[in-house]
């Protein structure tokens, strides 16, 4: 089973197994928050059934949504890797199962693979050019909402 997510895919059995091992399967219902904004957490997701949104609180009070997500898809990561909290809401948009991986293991196999950590890299990179743009845009219509009421 996690030999199939490309993240994982080139991993020896033996970490495969470790992974198994200390991951923790996790159920959410539609609607029900999987991880939320500003939490802190200590593992990553990884849904392996089902779709999720992630979302982001703005500081004007405006939901955006960042992403949608499905199978294979791992969220997460930034908050372990920065020992902090979580960036954004993710709610389940239909029944998920998803496996919970501790932030010792998943931080173990970043430190240890160089595969795992360009593919982390590259995740976070291409997350940060989406959002960046996602926002941008946001703050273009929050602007051009601001100039026509005032005109």
């Amino acid at each position: 089973m996690l030999r199939q997510i490309p993240l994982f895919a080139g991993l020896p059995a033996a970490r495969l197994k470790l992974i198994a091992y200390a991951a923790e399967v996790v159920h959410f219902e539609a609607g029900e928050a999987i991880v939320r904004q500003g939490e802190f957490t200590d593992a990553i997701h990884l849904l392996m059934e089902g779709e999720a949104e992630g979302w982001l609180m703005t500081t004007d009070g405006h939901g955006v949504r960042l992403s949608t997500m499905g199978r294979h898809s791992l969220f997460g990561e930034t908050a372990v890797l920065c020992h902090g909290r979580c960036g954004a809401t993710v709610r389940a948009t239909s029944r998920v199962v998803a496996l919970r991986i501790p932030a010792s293991v998943f931080l173990g196999l970043v430190r240890e693979s160089p595969d795992i950590a360009m593919g982390v890299m590259t995740l976070l990179a291409q997350r940060l050019e989406q959002n960046t743009a996602l926002l941008q845009h946001h703050d273009d219509e929050r602007d051009a909402s601001e100039r026509k009421e005032m005109a």
